[in-house]
């Protein structure tokens, strides 16, 4: 995968990209707040969205709709689709957690969502942009690369994306303070740095 900008992202940042409706992809390893970030900045902007794994993501259950013949009134039959709860004229934007874990099909039909707001050419009239999640692919010339089973976006896909950001793999400050003492906190997290790679790779941040 190509490099990208790699940074901590602050809520005014998830904000920012909330407000100026931009399709936003994050990259990092597992525990580094992808999710939880992009959830918390959802609800705090009060967006109605879908949240989908992608790992068990089904794409006709879950985002193209379930086919079902309905009869006109001239009595002709033709086929539609039934679509998902939350797939309706009120939604506002949609999160894909482990976008790179979701079948071929899945993606394309994001391709159509995020460029053209809609699915099979039927429109979602609200909907702002599609967020998504990944653990980066296995980097064969880094030997300390995580291999997480994912598979490589291509350029279409990533181009579909207004933002991509490599979220570092460090832990969150402002989260552990959130849990704990300052202390605690302060302390959690220099005995997480002084830990060798090979134990960060276990132990997430």
């Amino acid at each position: 995968m190509n490099k990208f900008s790699k940074k901590p992202i602050s809520e005014n940042k998830l904000d920012q990209w909330i407000k100026l409706e931009k399709n936003v992809l994050l990259i990092g390893e597992k525990g580094t707040g992808k999710t939880s970030r992009i959830l918390e900045g959802f609800d705090r902007n009060k967006l109605k969205y879908k949240y989908f794994s992608g790992a068990t993501l089904d794409p006709w259950v879950h985002v193209i709709g379930v086919p079902k013949v309905k009869t006109g009134d001239d009595g002709k039959d033709w086929l539609d689709f039934i679509l998902p709860e939350g797939m309706d004229s009120e939604l506002e934007a949609i999160f894909v957690d482990e976008y790179n874990r979701t079948p071929k099909i899945v993606r394309n039909a994001l391709l159509e969502m995020q460029q053209f707001k809609s699915i099979n050419g039927r429109k979602f009239p609200k909907l702002k942009f599609v967020w998504a999640a990944i653990n980066p692919p296995k980097d064969e010339d880094d030997a300390d690369s995580g291999d997480y089973d994912v598979e490589e976006l291509d350029d279409a896909q990533l181009d579909r994306f207004h933002v991509i950001v490599e979220t570092p793999n460090v832990p969150d400050k402002k989260y552990f303070k959130s849990k704990y003492s300052d202390y605690v906190a302060e302390t959690l997290i220099n005995w997480w740095k002084k830990q060798p790679k090979s134990a960060k790779k276990i132990l997430s941040p």
